[in-house]
């Protein structure tokens, strides 16, 4: 596994690599050959276009409560899985400049030997290659209860075993959605099995892609912070006192870091941000589906499956919330760094320029879903609640 993983790293990236290759791997990065461009482009708007049978789908079965739930649990993610894919290929020019950013600023960062910015580094390294390598699991294991819940559903239930033998149950589908055949017999039926499990496994792809890739940047924009205010504690030395000179690129260095920063820091809210708005409002209609699936379950294998959907959904949520929140507690404790650091021996001009630097530091960032409201654990609870009120009305 270890050698496995270890192919997926890129010298010309440290901090990227498996992100990067992943995204580059499936079409999301679009490569400079045009054809291959344009096979990437068409094979994402067909996944487009299942999405758009699903919603003539569910005008189809408006009349049964279950199965319109069953519909909406699923085709909302696949919503917010292709616009994802969508605004990426949009925005594709900005995207790759945000890379071109984090790798840069992160091999500065990688080739100083102080033993205090490198253990940040490799901190935030470490932690980020678990946390992708963890959700990508947390994803395939996602895909695979999917794919399985009408397999499983039909093997643990006599009742519903006994109805499909006797043709009162319809063939179960992974997927609600129209096709242009009866996808309820022989061949149609199992053209439509292969589609959907295709089609899944590809969203379960651009999920691990975006869903890393956009975590990931959060915790480099953190990491940065951290060592930005390690710089500022470092900018005195060791309190003997510093040449005039020095100081002043000193200064400069980090006025420049710090607007690099906020630059960078904006460009990417800018993309993620209209993203995370259309997520925000479906996650809590999608929550509250599988919510209401799961209490109304018939069966523990059944329960234990949608369970595990309603996991990867809270949990998706939680990183994008939790790391946001990080960074915004970072950019306000980033101010302290001038006042750890020896300015007690600074000259009066060195600490007016140390006074000037930390207004510049109070400008800060913060990571919004949409105009309305920001990434942080107060939404995440905010969504969690509003999810709930949409249960408990669909119980009465």
């Amino acid at each position: 596994m270890n050698t496995l993983l270890e192919t997926l790293e890129d010298p010309e990236r440290p901090f990227l690599g498996p992100n990067y290759w992943l995204l580059k791997k499936f079409g999301l990065i679009l490569p400079e050959n045009k054809i291959t461009k344009i096979i990437y482009i068409i094979l994402h708007e067909i996944a487009t276009v299942f999405v758009i049978t699903q919603y003539m789908e569910l005008y189809v079965i408006r009349t049964d409560l279950d199965l319109v739930l069953t519909n909406l649990k699923i085709s909302m993610l696949s919503v917010v899985c292709i616009v994802k894919a969508n605004t990426f290929f949009f925005w594709q020019k900005d995207w790759r400049e945000v890379f071109q950013y984090v790798t840069e600023a992160d091999q500065f960062e990688r080739n100083s030997r102080d033993p205090a910015k490198q253990r940040i580094i490799n901190t935030y390294t470490r932690y980020c290659r678990r946390l992708t390598y963890c959700y990508w699991a947390l994803v395939f294991t996602t895909f695979l209860t999917t794919t399985l819940t009408p397999l499983m559903r039909y093997l643990t239930s006599t009742t519903f075993k006994e109805n499909y033998r006797n043709g009162t149950e319809p063939f179960p589908h992974i997927f609600s959605s129209w096709m242009p055949f009866d996808k309820y017999f022989f061949p149609g039926s199992c053209i439509t099995v292969i589609w959907h499990v295709v089609l899944c496994a590809y969203g379960a792809v651009i999920m691990a892609a975006y869903d890393t890739c956009v975590v990931v940047i959060m915790v480099f924009f953190g990491g940065k912070i951290d060592l930005l205010r390690e710089r500022c504690k470092q900018m005195f030395g060791d309190g003997n006192g510093v040449d005039e000179i020095k100081f002043r690129d000193t200064i400069r260095q980090l006025h420049r870091i710090h607007i690099m920063l906020l630059k960078y820091t904006r460009l990417f809210n800018s993309l993620l941000s209209p993203v995370m708005f259309f997520y925000m409002v479906m996650c809590s209609l999608a929550l509250c589906a599988s919510a209401y699936q799961l209490t109304s379950a018939q069966n523990a294998a059944q329960k234990l499956l949608m369970a595990e959907y309603l996991v990867f959904g809270i949990a998706q949520l939680f990183l994008f919330c939790w790391h946001s929140n990080d960074v915004l507690i970072k950019n306000q404790n980033v101010t302290l760094g001038p006042y750890e650091s020896n300015w007690w021996t600074a000259t009066l001009q060195q600490r007016k320029d140390v006074l000037i630097l930390s207004g510049q530091l109070r400008i800060n960032n913060v990571f919004t879903a949409g105009p309305f409201t920001r990434l942080t654990l107060s939404t995440f609870i905010t969504i969690l609640k509003g999810a709930y009120s949409y249960y408990t009305l669909l119980r009465k």
